[in-house]
């Protein structure tokens, strides 16, 4: 993949995630709580 298209498809994401996080309450929970589990569990080891 060039360097141009994955910049492109990162910015996509980060703009999609940042529109559901703000307007869809039960996916934001659920993003929220997958991103707190991941923490929690690396910052055990």
């Amino acid at each position: 993949m060039a360097m141009r298209n994955y910049l492109i498809l990162c910015a996509a994401v980060t703009v999609l995630t940042c529109l559901a996080v703000l307007f869809i309450p039960g996916l934001s929970e659920a993003i929220e709580t997958a991103l707190l589990g991941f923490l929690a569990s690396n910052a055990s080891g």
